[in-house]
């Protein structure tokens, strides 16, 4: 009999699960759980998980044949195995035996597969660790990496990803929430963010097909929530790749880390959105232009979840993901905010804070001249010291135009900054104030040698190569400028931000009324108080 035909003759499709949830599968060790998702049961035992495809026939993916399923399986345990994962061990067939029993990859009629994965510890997937506060900075910068050099790894493929075939994703989200609310007997919420979706994609068109072009496009995770990543042998993990649809799998690289970044802020942790966001951008080296296709990547992605959760009944879910993608998708004007002072001050950290509030999908764009100095010199920033010809004054100068250009590339993205540097030389501070079309705000944080010194002392792992001797060859600038307003950094790094931003904040409210009014004048004396 072949696989097909056998399957159907299995007129209970409980009759499966039942026996692999009581440990009555030959080979297969008894599970000690079960858990359901909209295409799989997965049925996970003291060292082994036996993932088992759903028969299902929906808009997007069709497991609704033993033969397709099979499929499915192989593809599944071949596209996580190409991008690293060390979880997938085999794809066995489930056979049933004369006796009417059933056993693992024996003798029999074959009436469906299985994914055999190593079995990991539940409570270390990130969906978890975020519920329990355990999702830190540290490891969702790891997990930025391990994407980057996920994707780094991957071929281009200059003939999938076109603007099109993001259009034909909306289409089917539209018809996969039809059918879910027809199956429910439910009107469709309105409004529905299908059209603004629409609409943004016509914006960034041109910017889509310019990175295909340019080998943006490869074959990716695919669904990246925080549900498909895990924390395995001290490593973040992503598993369950998409493995039915290639064409759906093989996007622009920042469509794939959209997920990531759009689950992070729906469970509230911006700070590591944000986080994940700057590191992928440094690691990755991307162009600062690709910042404007993440409101319209994050929602479309908090879209596909949201049509997902339709279609599985779950309401309440749907109803959080369909206001995450409205807010993802409202454009607000982009904020430049430039952190000057000298070595010690605690700059970074205060920078880190503020970018993670400022406007943005994720936050906004964090540019720091310690970073882009080891970019250009090709070395990891937090792993290497430049060597002190570096910092001389050409190279300084350089830097310090980079730092220019890129913040001038993320603000025409549509993207906020924070500009991190010592901003010792009037020319660099002076420069920075001059970037346009950006409500720019200027800080300098003052601390006296000795708070300098002890905070140099405790750096781990940072970008900067400043050391004592550099800190104290340093010289406080006698004039700043009007625009550069004094802070007293003594004081922990999170009261300094929150002065930062309150500032920020007062100054954009009254730049947004007298905008609204028309009185554009006092707009730029709002951004000149400060």
């Amino acid at each position: 009999m072949n696989a097909q035909l056998a399957a159907e003759a299995v007129t209970d499709p409980g009759e499966l699960l039942k026996a692999f949830s009581e440990g009555r599968v030959e080979r297969a060790t008894k599970p000690i759980q079960r858990i359901d998702t909209h295409l799989s049961h997965v049925f996970i035992s003291e060292s082994r998980a036996y993932k088992l495809k759903r028969a299902v026939r929906m808009p997007f993916v069709d497991f609704s044949t033993a033969e397709l399923r099979r499929a499915a399986c192989q593809a599944e345990l071949e596209t996580n195995r190409r991008l690293g994962s060390p979880l997938y061990l085999d794809v066995l067939p489930v056979a049933r035996r004369r006796d009417g029993g059933f056993c693992l990859g024996g003798e029999g009629d074959i009436v469906d597969w299985v994914v055999v994965m190593r079995r990991f510890d539940q409570s270390q997937q990130f969906d978890e660790l975020a519920k329990s506060e355990k999702l830190t900075a540290e490891l969702v910068l790891r997990t930025a990496g391990r994407i980057a050099a996920m994707h780094d790894a991957a071929a281009p493929n200059r003939l999938a990803g076109h603007a099109a075939d993001y259009r034909h994703v909306i289409r089917n989200l539209r018809k996969t929430e039809e059918d879910g609310a027809d199956k429910l007997g439910l009107i469709i919420g309105d409004p529905a963010p299908f059209d603004a979706l629409d609409a943004e994609l016509a914006r960034v068109d041109p910017l889509i097909e310019r990175r295909r072009s340019r080998g943006k496009v490869r074959r990716g995770h695919g669904d990246l929530h925080l549900r498909n990543i895990c924390l395995f042998e001290g490593k973040p993990e992503p598993f369950d790749a998409l493995e039915f649809d290639e064409r759906l799998a093989t996007t622009d690289v920042l469509y794939d880390l959209a997920f990531f970044l759009m689950d992070l802020r729906r469970v509230g942790l911006a700070a590591q959105a944000n986080a994940a966001m700057n590191r992928y951008w440094d690691t990755a080296q991307e162009d600062e232009e690709g910042l404007r296709l993440l409101p319209f990547f994050m929602a479309l992605r908090a879209t596909v979840r949201m049509a997902v959760a339709i279609e599985a009944g779950q309401l309440v879910e749907a109803h959080a993901y369909r206001r995450l993608a409205f807010e993802l998708l409202t454009h607000r004007p982009p904020a430049l905010v430039a952190i000057g002072g000298l070595s010690g001050t605690g700059k970074s950290e205060v920078a880190k804070i503020i970018a993670s509030e400022l406007p943005g999908p994720a936050g906004a764009r964090l540019l720091r001249s310690d970073v882009l100095r080891k970019r250009a010199l090709g070395l990891a920033p937090e792993e290497a010291r430049a060597k002190a010809d570096a910092y001389a004054p050409a190279q300084r100068a350089q830097t310090y135009r980079d730092l220019g250009s890129h913040v001038v590339e993320a603000v025409a993205a549509g993207a906020s900054v924070v500009a991190d540097a010592t901003f010792t030389v009037s020319s660099t501070r002076e420069a920075i104030l001059s970037i346009p079309h950006a409500r720019t705000y200027a800080f300098w944080l003052n601390a006296p040698v000795s708070v300098r010194l002890a905070r140099i002392a405790a750096r781990k792992q940072d970008a900067s190569d400043a050391d004592v001797r550099v800190a104290l060859a340093q010289m406080e600038p006698v004039k700043l400028g009007l625009r550069w307003r004094r802070l007293d950094a003594t004081r922990p790094v999170n009261a300094t931000a929150s002065d930062i931003l309150q500032d920020v904040r007062q100054a954009d409210a009254a730049a947004e009324l007298a905008a609204a009014r028309g009185d554009h004048g006092q707009v730029r004396q709002t951004a000149d108080r400060i």
